[in-house]
């Protein structure tokens, strides 16, 4: 399947798909168990579209600065809380000047994820974009429901591959 077909099927699977909230919360909890999550100070989120995993409960634990995208043309950057409704009604930031770190968790959303730590997203190539160019800084998470994982994906030469998937709950070793 080419990854249009794969987006497609996704959707179907969401479609009839009944356990996002318990989903999510056990996704939240591996989050929280993993040792690069305690130690990280900055964490690169992301605001949940209906389809997607819901982090929010993370934003309760203190000592963490939560950074959420937002885009600029071609680009994307983070930039720290409030955030206002932006673009395709995606809450971001809402004073838009990116944020400088020098280490960071990146939990990235996706359309689906495989085993082997391949990602597919929404086909804007954002993420992608992001971690090449920041990846040395960045120890990367994605995360996406059951119905959403597969055993292998379609890969281009600019897809970045992510340190761990966690599905339901589950997690791939880390790569």
């Amino acid at each position: 399947m080419d990854k249009a077909a794969i987006r497609g099927e996704v959707r179907e699977r969401l479609r009839s798909f009944h356990s996002k909230e318990e989903e999510s919360s056990s996704i939240v909890s591996s989050i929280k168990e993993l040792d690069v999550y305690k130690r990280a100070g900055i964490v690169l989120l992301y605001s949940a579209l209906d389809d997607e995993v819901d982090l929010c409960q993370l934003l309760e634990d203190k000592g963490k600065t939560f950074l959420f995208p937002y885009l600029d043309g071609e680009r994307m950057y983070f930039a720290p809380p409030p955030l206002k409704k932006g673009r395709y009604g995606i809450p971001e930031p809402a004073i838009k000047k990116e944020y400088v770190y020098e280490k960071a968790l990146m939990i990235a959303p996706a359309r689906a994820l495989s085993i082997k730590n391949e990602r597919i997203g929404r086909g804007g190539g954002y993420y992608d974009r992001y971690i090449k160019e920041n990846g040395e800084k960045l120890y990367t998470i994605g995360v996406c429901y059951s119905v959403q994982l597969f055993s292998s994906l379609p890969v281009e030469v600019d897809d970045q591959k992510l340190d761990m998937v966690i599905s339901g709950g589950e997690r791939t070793p880390a790569s």
